[in-house]
């Protein structure tokens, strides 16, 4: 908070120009979304000129990567990553019994939430009911 009364309309004077207090509220959260809204744009035009830059790099790296997987399934070329990958495109059935283990566990630990979900969506009837992964 800036430590100004907004109630009797006061105002900041600098160098020329009128800042409302709340324009003066700025939080770290404020300033860290700008700035990380500020690494996305220069990493999705690093990627679009295709020259590479800190921000970029990850994710010309992972690129790069798929590439590499898409070569190891289509030839007879392969990695220890690829492997899992060709495995996986040979029979997914044997990839679903992993799935379906891992299920319950997931189940168990929302279930505990949805009590208090329950709470909050008596209280907001904004989305009518329906969730964003329903």
């Amino acid at each position: 908070s800036s430590g100004i009364n907004a109630e009797y309309g006061e105002n900041v004077y600098d160098s020329g120009t009128i800042f409302s207090p709340a324009i003066l509220d700025i939080t770290d959260d404020d300033i860290i979304s700008k700035f990380m809204s500020g690494v996305r744009n220069v990493a999705t035009i690093s990627l679009a000129i295709g020259y590479p830059t800190c921000a970029s790099a990850p994710h010309s790296i992972i690129n790069g990567f798929k590439n590499l997987l898409a070569i190891a399934v289509e030839t007879d070329y392969t990695f220890p990553e690829a492997e899992q990958t060709k495995e996986y495109l040979k029979d997914p059935s044997k990839f679903a019994a992993l799935t379906a283990a891992a299920a319950p566990a997931a189940e168990a630990a929302p279930a505990e939430k949805k009590e208090e979900k329950k709470e909050e969506s008596e209280e907001s009837d904004d989305d009518m009911g329906f969730g964003l992964f329903d």
